[in-house]
Order: structure tokens, then sequence, then C-alpha cells
């Protein structure tokens, strides 16, 4: 069975991301996956992660949305 991964940006990230493809900076976009998505991706990996199955609804997780963590500062 395939996992789906949702990443979630911030405005700062989603504009630096923006530059690195517009510059074909392949060092920034090595440096972007390092530092932003990877660490999302690892900590949807861990129990209790606030990344789930998107088949089961928010109100049956064990965490509160408002509990979520923020990942990935760039």
């Amino acid at each position: 069975m395939a996992k789906t991964w949702a990443v979630s940006f911030q405005e700062r990230e989603r504009m630096e991301l923006e530059r690195i493809i517009l510059d074909g900076d392949e060092r920034s976009a090595l440096d972007f996956l390092k530092q932003v998505i990877y660490p999302q991706v690892k900590e949807s990996e861990k129990p209790g992660s606030c990344f789930h199955d998107p088949s089961i609804p928010v109100d049956k997780l064990d965490r509160t949305v408002e509990r979520q963590k923020k990942l990935g500062s760039f």
C-alpha cells in the first residue's frame, strides 16, 4: 500500500522554493530538501504524528488540531 504525504509551507518557504526554481539553483534546492521537506517526512513517520491517514476523520485523531507541530523553517 502506498503512502501519501502532504507538505506544508510558510510563505517565506514558498517564496524560497519559487526563487530556487527560477534561478535553477541546485545547491539551494538540496538545502531546501534537507531543511524543509525531509524534516516533515521524518516527523510523519513518528507515532502520534500530526500527519495522518486522510481516510481517518480529524475528530478521530489522538491529538487535537491545536497541538499540531510546526515543522521546517528555512
